[in-house]
C-alpha cells in the first residue's frame, strides 16, 4: 500500500497500524519527524539534540501504541515537550554536579597542598632551630616555648640581658634566612 498518498489521514494510518501494518507507522513517522525536529530545534538550538528528541518522541509514541487519537500532531507535541523538559532537567543536573565538583575539588586540593606546605615549613623550622648553637637555641626556646621575658631568661641561665638579646637576634636572623631560602625553593618547584 502506498502510504505517501496525501489523502491518507492520520486516522486511516492509525487504523492500519492497529491492524498490524507497520508501514502505517512509518508513514506517520515520516510525516511528523520534520515537524518535531523543527520544534525541538527552536527550544534547544542544537540540530543533533533536536533530532534525538524527535526520535525519542516518536519511539515513545510507537511503544505506547496510541491508536485512538483525535490529533496525532498535538499528541506528539506533548510527548516532545516532556522529552525536551527531561533533556533540560538532565543538562541542569549535570551542570550543577559539574559546578559543585569544580568548587569542591580545588578547595580540597588547595587545603591538602596548604597542609603539606605548612608541615614542610614546620619541619624545616624545627631543623633550623636544632641547628642553632646550644646557648642560642636554649634562649630562643625559653622565649618562644616557655614565654619567658629576656630578664627571666637571663636570671635562669645566669647571663646578662644583653647576651640574651644577642642570642635572640642571632636566632631570629638565622631562622628568617632559612625560611626565605625555603620560600624561594618552593616557588621554583
Amino acid at each position: 500500500m502506498n502510504y505517501h498518498e496525501p489523502h491518507k489521514d492520520d486516522q486511516s494510518l492509525l487504523s492500519l497500524w492497529e491492524s498490524g501494518d507497520e508501514g502505517a507507522f512509518a508513514a506517520l513517522y515520516r510525516r511528523y519527524f520534520p515537524q518535531l525536529v523543527t520544534t525541538a530545534y527552536q527550544k534547544t538550538k542544537d540540530r543533533y539534540i533536536a533530532e534525538e528528541l524527535a526520535q525519542e518522541s516518536l519511539l515513545a509514541f510507537y511503544y505506547k501504541k496510541e491508536y485512538r487519537l483525535d490529533n496525532v500532531a498535538a499528541y506528539l507535541q506533548v510527548i516532545l515537550r516532556h522529552k525536551t523538559y527531561d533533556h533540560f532537567r538532565k543538562v541542569l543536573v549535570r551542570e550543577q554536579h559539574t559546578s559543585l565538583a569544580a568548587q569542591q575539588q580545588p578547595a580540597t586540593v588547595e587545603d591538602t597542598t596548604q597542609q603539606l606546605y605548612k608541615s614542610d615549613l614546620l619541619k624545616a623550622l624545627q631543623n633550623r632551630i636544632q641547628a642553632l648553637p646550644d646557648q642560642c637555641r636554649t634562649v630562643f626556646l625559653l622565649s618562644r616555648n616557655q614565654h619567658m621575658s629576656n630578664h627571666e631568661i637571663a636570671d635562669t641561665l645566669g647571663i646578662s640581658v644583653n647576651t640574651v638579646e644577642q642570642h635572640m637576634r642571632k636566632a631570629l636572623k638565622r631562622l628568617r634566612e632559612g625560611i626565605v631560602i625555603l620560600l624561594l625553593i618552593s616557588l621554583h618547584k
